[in-house]
């Protein structure tokens, strides 16, 4: 059955055209989170149009960084992101602009779906996923389905478990001393400012710095940049080996821009293996097979469980 999937994130917005585990079409456009949603939903809408196949599909997925009513496809809560989110009725959207059912879930869910479904989660019967972008999404599976708990939030607020006590940094969540106050993309600006050496160090000329400026310092030996990859590496590592002891994974998936940096896997490899208290052996640390793609495939693998 042909979906359209839809991807929402904090500066992109990737649509996809899925059948049962093929991405028959993929298209990804620049998107302002800090626009009202009837704005996004019209530009949407409006690429979506211009797909070849749209006029097949039998569904609409809409994955949402942010917690959600799965039951009633509503946005029960959103972390200063598309702020009046939990205001619109995404199913009426859907009937009316397309005429299709709506699936709506968090988005670091359904990438662990498509996964677990379709990717490096295949033959595990259960995984968990940290997915490290803009933010840190995480999400977890067992018994071969996957975890939401009473009020959605179960599994996908790894990003926001605490890992530093001592001069904690504060998160945009309000809280302090969050695993994506450490790690997330948007945190690495803060990171390397507060370095002593940043004035002579190759950041202070970049035009932005990510995770791909971090590596490629650390390639040219400059040693702010190795200062503050390992500080994130080490952030990471914890969040880990934190999801591991939460939700008790025989595979944990890493995915987004971060999981493509050498040494990152590797790292969060070799931490499980030393402190996980696991009796059954090693948890596997997984790169996603289809990090641009999983979300929509497992919005379509969602809509076929149905």
């Amino acid at each position: 059955m042909d979906i359209l999937g839809i991807d929402l994130g904090g500066s992109r917005v990737k649509l996809g055209i899925v059948d049962a585990g093929r991405v028959k079409e993929l298209k990804v456009f620049p998107i302002s989170h800090g626009l009202p949603m009837g704005a996004v939903l019209d530009a949407i809408e409006a690429q979506a149009k211009g797909m070849a196949g749209i006029d097949r599909c039998k569904g609409v997925g809409f994955a949402y960084p942010g917690i959600v009513d799965m039951q009633n496809q509503r946005v029960l809560c959103i972390n200063d992101k598309y702020t009046d989110a939990a205001e619109t009725d995404f199913s009426r959207w859907a009937k009316k602009r397309f005429g299709l059912e709506l699936l709506m879930i968090n988005d670091a869910a359904a990438a662990l779906c498509g996964e677990m479904t379709y990717g490096a989660g295949r033959g595990f019967d259960s995984g968990a996923l940290l997915m490290v972008g803009t933010g840190v999404g995480t999400a977890a599976w067992s018994q071969g389905r996957l975890l939401t708990g009473k009020h959605g939030a179960m599994g996908i607020m790894g990003g926001h478990i605490a890992i530093a006590h001592e001069q904690p940094r504060k998160c945009t969540c309000g809280n302090v001393g969050c695993l994506e106050a450490y790690a997330g993309t948007w945190a690495l600006q803060g990171l390397s400012r507060e370095h002593p050496g940043f004035e002579q160090s190759v950041l202070r000329g970049a035009e932005r710095i990510d995770y791909r400026a971090l590596a490629a310092g650390c390639d040219a030996g400059d040693a702010v940049c190795k200062d503050v990859f390992d500080g994130v590496c080490r952030a990471l590592c914890t969040g880990a080996a934190n999801l591991v002891h939460a939700y008790d994974p025989q595979v944990l998936v890493f995915s987004g821009g971060a999981s493509r940096i050498n040494g990152l896997r590797t790292a969060i490899q070799a931490h499980l293996d030393r402190y996980c208290w696991t009796t059954w052996g090693h948890v596997r640390v997984a790169a996603a097979e289809n990090p641009e793609a999983s979300v929509a495939l497992g919005l379509s693998s969602l809509f076929e469980m149905r």
